[in-house]
C-alpha cells in the first residue's frame, strides 16, 4: 500500500483536450517513455481517429519508462460522453499489453441496448445484485440499469499488442 502511495506522489499528470490527435503520445513522449510509443499511438488512434477527445494521464516520474502509464479520455458524441480508462504497460520479454474500460449511458434499457448492440455477446453471469456481465469472445461487458436507461463497461485487454517501434 505505501508502495502505491509513493507512486501516486511521485507521479505528473497532464491534461489535454482537443480535435487533434497525439495527446496520449505527446503525453507520454514527455513523460519520457519510449518503450510502449507504439502501442500508445496505436491504440489512442483506435479511440480517437477523427473524434473530439480530452484526456488526462498519470505516470511514474522515477523509472517511468519502466512503468505503466495510465489515461483516462473523454471521447464526446452527439448522444452523450464516452470515459475510456486505458493502461499501458511494458512487458518482461520487452513487448507492451494494453487494458481499457470503455464506459457510456445508454438511453435504451439494459435489455433493449443488449439485444440491439451485442448480438455477439452472450449472457454469463449476474455479479453481485445489479451488474450483468456478458462476453464476446475478446471483450467482457458489464450493463447496470441507470434510471430508465443503462450504464455500460466495456473492458478488453491486448497482450504483447504489437512490436514496439516509433
Amino acid at each position: 500500500m505505501n508502495r502505491i502511495k509513493i507512486a501516486l506522489l511521485l507521479s505528473s499528470v497532464f491534461a489535454s483536450n482537443s480535435y487533434a490527435g497525439d495527446q496520449l503520445i505527446n503525453q507520454a513522449k514527455k513523460a519520457e517513455i519510449k518503450s510502449c510509443l507504439s502501442t500508445i499511438d496505436a491504440v489512442e488512434e483506435f479511440f480517437t481517429k477523427d473524434q473530439s477527445y480530452g484526456s488526462a494521464s498519470l505516470w511514474a516520474v522515477e523509472n517511468s519508462d519502466d512503468q505503466i502509464f495510465t489515461s483516462t479520455l473523454e471521447l464526446t458524441f452527439s448522444d452523450g460522453p464516452q470515459i475510456i480508462d486505458l493502461t499501458v504497460a511494458p512487458t518482461k520479454d520487452g513487448q507492451c499489453s494494453y487494458s481499457y474500460t470503455r464506459t457510456f449511458y445508454s438511453e435504451k434499457s439494459c435489455m433493449a441496448y443488449s439485444k440491439a448492440n451485442m448480438k455477439n455477446a452472450e449472457y454469463s453471469t449476474e455479479l453481485n445484485k445489479y451488474v450483468t456481465k456478458f462476453d464476446d469472445g475478446s471483450s467482457n461487458w458489464f450493463l447496470s440499469s441507470a434510471g430508465v436507461g443503462c450504464l455500460i463497461q466495456k473492458k478488453e485487454i491486448g497482450l504483447r499488442f504489437k512490436p514496439q517501434a516509433l
